[in-house]
C-alpha cells in the first residue's frame, strides 16, 4: 500500500464510495489547490504555476485517522456564477454532487480578493474548513491574518493557516478536517448584505418554489436567481414573474447598477471590510530581492532578454545532459544484442522478434529517454517557479500581433510538454474563434516527443546550430500560419491572468513531478516503442516493410527526397513521435544514430516534415472529443500542407547554398 507520511494519513483502497465522505477542494485559479490535494493524497496532478490549468476535476481514496474520505481537486472558480468552462464544472458539480465538507483553499496573499468566493462558498450551508494557504509567502510580504478572528466571521468555522508546498500547517488541518467530518461538523453563518438586498430577498422568497433535494440552503438559490436567473432556473420556478422583475428594476434603480453588479459590487465590500479587520500589514524597510528579480523578468525592457537566455540555457542543457546519458547508456545496451545471437541458428521469427524486442529497449532507453528525461526536469522548475507566467505575460504583445489570444500562451507552454493536456487547457478561452485557432496552432509546437526527435537526429547528425535554426523556423511557422488563418477571422480579446508569486521551487517536488511523468512515460509511450519495435521486426521477417515504403515513397523518395526506408518510420511516428527516431534507426539496421546514411539534407528535412505533418494518435482522439471530426479534419490538412511546404523548403534552400 503506498503511504503518504502526514500524521496518520495513508492512501487506502476500501469501502464502497456511498459510505464514504467526500472533501472537495474550492479556491480561485493558482491558490495552491493541487499542490494541497498532491500534499493530501501523494497523488500528482497539473501543478503548473499559472491560472486555469486545472480544468477537470481529480479525485482520491485517502485514510484521515481510521476513516476513509474522498478527496476532490475541483478547477479553480472565481465566484459561483460561472462565465467559463472550468467555472460550470465546479459549479455543476458543487450542486449536484453529495458533499459532506468544502475546503475553501485561499491565496493568503490575496485575501481580500478570495473572500469574495468564500462568503458565496458560506451561502451553500455546506460545512466548510478554509485553508490559508502560502502563509509563509504572506508572512514574507509583511502580512499577518487573525485566523481566530476571520473563523469568528464566518460563525466559528475551522480556519487553518498552511503552506500546501512545504506541507506545513497539515496536521492541523487534517484536525480541522476530521472535526468538520466526524466529530462537531460546523456550519457556516449567512453574512447578510445591506438592507436594501436582504429586503428584496425577503420579499422575493415569498413568491418562489424551489426544489432540490440536497442539503443546500435556499437563501443560494434566492440570490442566484435575482443574479443569474439562467444557471439555477431548473430548480426555481417564480409565482409571480411580473413582482419578480418589479423586484430587480427596483433594485437597480436603487444602487443605479445591473442586479448582478450590485451582488458583485457587494460581495466585495463585505469582503474587504472583514480583510480589513484580520489583516495586519507589518511594515518592509527593504524590497526582497526576489521582488526585485521578479521585476526585471515582467519588465519589457529586461523581460525579453531574460526569456531568450531561458530558452537558449532550456534547449543547451537539454542538448548537453542528453548527449551524455546516451553515451553512458550506450555500452552496456549494446552488448544485450549477443544473449539471443543463438536464435539465429535455430528460429528466424524467434530471433527476429527477440531482436525487435532489445531494439525497442535500446531504443526507448538508450536513444528516447537521454533526452526526455532532462526535458521533463528543466519544464518542472519552468513550471514551479511560476516562470512561466511570466512568459506568458510577456508573449501577450507579440501573440496579438499574429492574430492569436493571450491566453493560448498558456497552452501553448504547456505544449512543449504534451500536445494532449495542451488541447484540454485551451478551454480557458472563453471565445470559440480563438480557442479554435489555438488548438490548430498548438499542433506546431514541439512537444517532447517531437523535442527528442528534433535533439536526437541535431546531435548525431548535424550539430546544435540547426536545432537552433528548426526552432526559430517552427516560430516563423506559427506566426505566419496564424497570421493567414486570422485573416478571416474577428480580431482576439485582450488577456486576463494573474501573476501568481515567483518562488524558488520545491526540489522535492520537482523530482516527484519529474517521476510521475517519466512514470507515465514507461506505462504509455515504452509499450509502444516496445510493440512498434516488434511489428516492425516481424514486417521484416514477412518483408512487409516494402511494401509500405514502396506504398509511401512517391512522397518520401519522390518529392521530399529522403531515404525510402523512411515510410516506415512515419507511420510508427502517427502511434508516438518517439517511435519515428528510433524508426529510422530500426529501418537503416543500426543503433547508432551516427551511422545513419542520410546528409545534414535530408536530416533537417525529415525532421520538419515529422514537426508538422500529423498529431499523434492520442492528439487525435482528443481532437476528436473536444472539436468534432470536421475541425480535426481541417487541423490535419493544415498540417500535412505546412510539413509539405516546409520539408522543399529545407530541401531545395540547403541544395542551393551548402
Amino acid at each position: 500500500m503506498q503511504e503518504l507520511r502526514l500524521g496518520e494519513l495513508s492512501l487506502k483502497k476500501s469501502k464502497s464510495k456511498a459510505s464514504i465522505k467526500t472533501i472537495v477542494l474550492v479556491g480561485q485559479p493558482n491558490c495552491g489547490k493541487s499542490t494541497l490535494f498532491n500534499a493530501l493524497s501523494d497523488i500528482k496532478v497539473s501543478t503548473a504555476n499559472f491560472a486555469g490549468t486545472t480544468v477537470e476535476y481529480k479525485d482520491s481514496l485517502i485514510n484521515i485517522y481510521g476513516q476513509s474520505v474522498y478527496i476532490i481537486d475541483l478547477p479553480g472558480i472565481y465566484s459561483l456564477t460561472p462565465s467559463e468552462p472550468a467555472e460550470y464544472a465546479t459549479f455543476n458539480y458543487l450542486l449536484n454532487n453529495n458533499i459532506d465538507l468544502i475546503i475553501n483553499v485561499i491565496d493568503s496573499t490575496l485575501i481580500t480578493k478570495s473572500l469574495e468566493l468564500t462568503i458565496e462558498l458560506s451561502q451553500l450551508g455546506i460545512p466548510i474548513v478554509i485553508a490559508l494557504n502560502m502563509n509563509d509567502e504572506a508572512q514574507n510580504k509583511g502580512i499577518e491574518i487573525d485566523n481566530e478572528l476571520l473563523s469568528r466571521f464566518f460563525g466559528g468555522i475551522p480556519v487553518v493557516k498552511i503552506s500546501a508546498l512545504f506541507r506545513k500547517g497539515m496536521t492541523e488541518l487534517l484536525n480541522s478536517i476530521y472535526t468538520q467530518l466526524f466529530t462537531e461538523p460546523t456550519k457556516p453563518v449567512q453574512i447578510l448584505f445591506s438592507k436594501p438586498i436582504e429586503d428584496a430577498l425577503a420579499k422575493f422568497s415569498g413568491i418562489v418554489e424551489i426544489s432540490f433535494s440536497k442539503s443546500i440552503h435556499n437563501r443560494f438559490f434566492l440570490i442566484k436567481a435575482l443574479e443569474n436567473e439562467d444557471i439555477i432556473k431548473n430548480f426555481v420556478r417564480t409565482n409571480n414573474q411580473d413582482l419578480y422583475l418589479e423586484i430587480k428594476r427596483n433594485l437597480s434603480k436603487q444602487f443605479g447598477l445591473s442586479v448582478f453588479e450590485i451582488f458583485t459590487n457587494e460581495r466585495n465590500i463585505l469582503s474587504t471590510k472583514i480583510s480589513q479587520q484580520v489583516t495586519k500589514h507589518n511594515p518592509q524597510p527593504l524590497v526582497p530581492f526576489i521582488e526585485k528579480i521578479d521585476l526585471l523578468f515582467l519588465r519589457p525592457s529586461t523581460g525579453y532578454f531574460f526569456a531568450i537566455i531561458f530558452f537558449v540555457l532550456y534547449f543547451t542543457l537539454i542538448f548537453i545532459f542528453g548527449g551524455l546519458l546516451s553515451e553512458i547508456l550506450e555500452k552496456p545496451l549494446g552488448n544485450l544484442s549477443i544473449l539471443i545471437e543463438p536464435l539465429k541458428t535455430t528460429t528466424q521469427l524467434g530471433w527476429f522478434v527477440a531482436d525487435g524486442l532489445i531494439q525497442g529497449l535500446l531504443g526507448a532507453i538508450g536513444i528516447v529517454l537521454p533526452y526526455f528525461l532532462p526535458l521533463l526536469f528543466l519544464t518542472a522548475i519552468l513550471e514551479e517557479s511560476g516562470y512561466m507566467a511570466r512568459i506568458a505575460y510577456l508573449m501577450d504583445v507579440v501573440f496579438h500581433q499574429i492574430g492569436l489570444h493571450g491566453k493560448s500562451v498558456a497552452s501553448f507552454i504547456m505544449g512543449f510538454g504534451c500536445t494532449v493536456p495542451a488541447v484540454f487547457a485551451t478551454r480557458i478561452i472563453e471565445n470559440r474563434r480563438d480557442r479554435l485557432l489555438a488548438s490548430i496552432l498548438i499542433n506546431f509546437i514541439p512537444c517532447s516527443a517531437r523535442l527528442t526527435v528534433i535533439f536526437a537526429l541535431t546531435t548525431a547528425l548535424t550539430g546544435p546550430i540547426w536545432t537552433i535554426v528548426i526552432f526559430f523556423f517552427i516560430l516563423l511557422a506559427i506566426a505566419s500560419t496564424a497570421k493567414i488563418l486570422s485573416w478571416f477571422l474577428p480580431k482576439p480579446t485582450g488577456l486576463i491572468m494573474e501573476i501568481p508569486p515567483l518562488r524558488i521551487p520545491s526540489i522535492q517536488i520537482v523530482f516527484k513531478k519529474t517521476y510521475f511523468k517519466l512514470l507515465e512515460f514507461f506505462k504509455i509511450a515504452f509499450p509502444f516503442l516496445l510493440l512498434g519495435s516488434v511489428i516492425l521486426a516481424i514486417l521484416e521477417y514477412l518483408n512487409f516493410h516494402y511494401f509500405v515504403n514502396s506504398l509511401l515513397s512517391p512522397l518520401i523518395q519522390n518529392i521530399l527526397g529522403l531515404p525510402k526506408e523512411l515510410g516506415t518510420a512515419l507511420v510508427f511516428g502517427f502511434l508516438r513521435k518517439e517511435l519515428a527516431v528510433f524508426m529510422i534507426a530500426r529501418s537503416f539496421g543500426t543503433t547508432d544514430l551516427h551511422l545513419l546514411p542520410m546528409t545534414i539534407t535530408q536530416v533537417l528535412t525529415f525532421i520538419v516534415f515529422v514537426v508538422f505533418y500529423l498529431p499523434c494518435i492520442s492528439t487525435t482522439a482528443v481532437f476528436w472529443k473536444e472539436f468534432g471530426w470536421k475541425h480535426l479534419l481541417l487541423t490535419i490538412t493544415i498540417g500535412l500542407t505546412m510539413s509539405i511546404i516546409s520539408a522543399l523548403f529545407f530541401r531545395f534552400a540547403l541544395t542551393t547554398f551548402l
